[in-house]
């Protein structure tokens, strides 16, 4: 809370003149009410929650970024693999060899993503 408002606090405490109002008061004396303080602070404490929600939200979306740029990376390698096991089913000549090479080429790009 502020340090001006303390549990003896009231609008216009200080004022010499016996005015009712900052309106009739002619003094140097702080007539803003008890409410204006208290939702000052909370407007202060909702604005710092805020920044700090905002910092975590980049954060999460920082790693959100990260993980889709790993995902596609395993899908570009894999997409690769699936291309060159593509190519020796089309193009291959010996069936027991490409067969084995296919094997090879999924193996390799299993273990990649693992």
């Amino acid at each position: 809370m502020n340090k001006i408002i303390t549990a003896d606090y009231f609008p216009g405490k200080a004022c010499q003149c016996e005015a009712r109002s900052s309106y009739e008061c002619g003094c140097d004396v702080d007539w803003t009410p008890v409410e204006v303080y208290k939702l000052r602070e909370d407007a202060k404490q909702l604005a710092d929650r805020l920044t700090a929600l905002e910092r975590e939200r980049d954060e999460w979306k920082k790693a959100a970024f990260e993980i889709i740029e790993e995902l596609e990376r395993e899908r570009d390698e894999a997409r690769e693999a699936l291309m060159k096991i593509e190519d020796l089913f089309i193009d291959g000549t010996d069936i027991y060899a490409d067969r084995e090479n296919m094997g090879t080429i999924a193996r390799k790009a299993l273990e990649g993503a693992k």
